[in-house]
């Protein structure tokens, strides 16, 4: 795993980094997002779809913390959007959460420590620390190609 560290100084900052790596990331792939309430785990996913998908559906990102999950972009090209913080007080079926995801799905899922995970093949974990009211440290963890792609953009 390579891991490639970034302090961003406005929201717009941590939102490129998910635009450069959308357009990279692999299909299928899984990014865990870890942060505190607020720091920035959605908008860095605005990103992701953004660069993934297209700039026509970053608008729609939003966090998905009442319904569990939001599609964007149809198939074969779909990001799976999972934020399960609530996933306790919704009472939610933890086995078949991410049935409904396609093998090719990109998956997004903010707050993955509130559950165990089934095994993926291919996960990308993102750190997002809160330094000041407008400051973030972008962490990801990612395999080597990935990494490499993403420090040439």
């Amino acid at each position: 795993m390579g891991r490639y560290r970034r302090v961003t100084n406005s929201a717009q900052e941590t939102v490129d980094i998910g635009i450069e790596l959308g357009k990279i990331v692999p299909q299928g792939v899984v990014l865990l997002l870890f942060g505190d309430y607020g720091s920035g785990k959605t908008e860095f996913v605005r990103g992701i779809v953004q660069g993934y998908l297209g700039d026509t559906l970053a608008q729609e990102v939003a966090s998905p913390s009442f319904s569990l999950l939001h599609v964007y972009g149809s198939e074969p090209r779909r990001i799976c959007h999972y934020d399960l913080y609530r996933i306790d007080a919704i009472g939610e079926d933890q086995q078949g959460l991410f049935q409904d995801a396609e093998e090719d799905d990109i998956l997004c899922v903010e707050w993955p420590d509130k559950i165990t995970l089934p095994r993926f093949r291919e996960t990308i974990q993102i750190h997002i620390n809160v330094l000041t009211a407008v400051q973030r440290e972008v962490s990801i963890d990612a395999s080597p190609s990935i990494m490499l792609k993403l420090l040439k953009e």
